[in-house]
């Protein structure tokens, strides 16, 4: 057991420095934006549970602030492309690990979207931000527009990103699930199951390998997650508020297909935009990374707190 533990604190280490120098790689290659950023790692202590945060910021002091959910038991990674853009466009991009992952802890029995919502708020008031923007990808879309119904007045608009739970995913049963829970499966494996649940089928195989091979295991968090989600009746968040909202889908996303954004148009109308990208699934943002922030960056400067 105690050897076990030694292997995973080495593994944590090692996923960091590799996420890291990922970051720094991404913040100096990228054109098209002036700003010098920065990036760092926080652990928050919000009472009720303590939460590690990943910041891209710009230098400018009174930049506006975007917090972001990654997708059910995924852990911040997902934002590592969209971060250093936003930052140097000159926003403050805050992506959350949720309860029990990656370093964050708390209570995950018996939870609702509510409670999931809570977090980001009490990490919001403890960072000393009144107003924000908020982003989620995949099951943090669900949460993002559960805070957008409770706290309307806290956000200046809401984004969401492969955004799924109006329409049946169009998978296999139990395909993803058994990508993000299978820890015995081989790379092969995990990459056929990738391409079915997470990406285009013109998706380069490279982008496919990275992800898998970075691919970290947090059972726990998703069962928390489902049961949140399983406690939460639709109609208490599906519209996410009132303000202005931007959906960014995936042409070739199954596990949230496109139709989501095309009934959510249908309901909302001019109150949300959507951006449907073509050649892109699930992992929009990792395979499509300068789109979707291109499309974030347009929405923002139109919406500014």
């Amino acid at each position: 057991e105690q050897l076990l533990d030694s292997k995973m604190k080495t593994l944590n280490k090692l996923y960091k420095m590799c996420f890291l120098l990922t970051v720094y790689i991404s913040i100096t290659s990228i054109p098209g934006y002036s700003q010098r950023t920065s990036f760092k790692e926080f652990l928050i202590d919000v009472d009720h549970a303590k939460l590690v945060v990943h910041v891209w910021a710009p230098e400018s002091t009174d930049a506006e602030t975007v917090f972001a959910l990654p997708g059910s038991g995924a852990d911040v990674s997902r934002y590592k492309d969209l971060g250093p853009i936003l930052a140097e466009a000159g926003y403050k991009l805050i992506a959350i690990n949720q309860r029990g992952i990656l370093g964050s802890s708390g209570n995950l029995d018996q939870i609702t979207l509510r409670d999931l919502a809570n977090d980001v708020i009490a990490i919001a008031d403890k960072m000393g931000i009144e107003k924000f923007h908020m982003a989620g990808w995949a099951f943090g879309n669900r949460t993002s527009r559960m805070l957008a119904t409770t706290y309307p007045e806290r956000l200046a608009s809401l984004i969401l990103i492969a955004a799924g739970g109006l329409v049946r995913p169009l998978t296999e049963a139990g395909e993803l699930a058994k990508l993000l829970d299978d820890q015995t499966l081989s790379e092969d494996e995990k990459i056929h199951l990738a391409r079915r649940t997470m990406f285009s089928p013109k998706t380069d195989i490279s982008i496919i390998r990275d992800y898998v091979q970075s691919l970290t295991y947090w059972p726990e968090a998703r069962r928390g997650q489902s049961e949140a989600n399983k406690n939460t009746p639709l109609e208490e968040w599906a519209a996410g508020g009132r303000g202005p909202v931007l959906m960014i889908m995936g042409k070739n996303d199954l596990t949230a297909p496109i139709e989501n954004g095309y009934l959510m148009k249908a309901e909302h109308g001019d109150r949300l935009t959507l951006i449907a990208i073509d050649d892109a699934g699930h992992a929009v943002g990792l395979e499509k990374p300068k789109e979707v922030a291109k499309g974030m960056i347009e929405f923002l400067q139109k919406h500014p707190i």
